[in-house]
């Protein structure tokens, strides 16, 4: 009978495969961990941008809501040198307003432009701005709901 026997070769890892691989795994987990944190980044930068940008739409939309002509009249600007200040989740948000005419082919009696800008400093001590413009059309809610016969 033949007797099986041993390669005299064992075939495996050596030490220096298997430190090459585990700095190839490292470099690799680094890699993610970084990329996470871009994420995380511009994830906080969408959210802020999300928050100012419904906080100027609230602004435009409250100034439309007005109950009668002379409320339409007494729009105004925010006061020159302040700002509304707005405290969100990682930022104090600045709103000011500025109402002025619609330009010279609309009747300016009628209607007004309204420009709202909100800021807010982000994380990285940057500053952002984000700005709506609307119009306002007069219609006065009593006279919008007669009836004529």
């Amino acid at each position: 009978m033949m007797e099986k026997t041993l390669p005299n070769k064992v075939q495996g890892f050596s030490l220096v495969e298997a430190l090459i691989a585990a700095v190839i795994v490292a470099v690799a987990m680094l890699g993610l961990g970084k990329l996470q944190g871009i994420t995380l980044l511009n994830s906080a930068d969408s959210r802020m941008k999300t928050h100012a940008l419904n906080l100027a739409q609230e602004k435009i939309e409250a100034l439309r809501m007005f109950a009668n002509q002379s409320t339409y009249d007494g729009l105004v600007s925010s006061p020159a040198g302040s700002s509304d200040l707005r405290v969100g989740a990682n930022a104090n948000f600045n709103r000011t307003w500025e109402i002025s005419s619609c330009p010279s082919p609309v009747d300016t009696r009628t209607c007004k432009k309204v420009n709202v800008k909100v800021t807010w400093t982000d994380p990285k001590g940057i500053d952002q701005t984000v700005q709506l413009t609307s119009y306002i059309a007069e219609a006065d809610p009593v006279k919008s709901g007669v009836v004529l016969m």
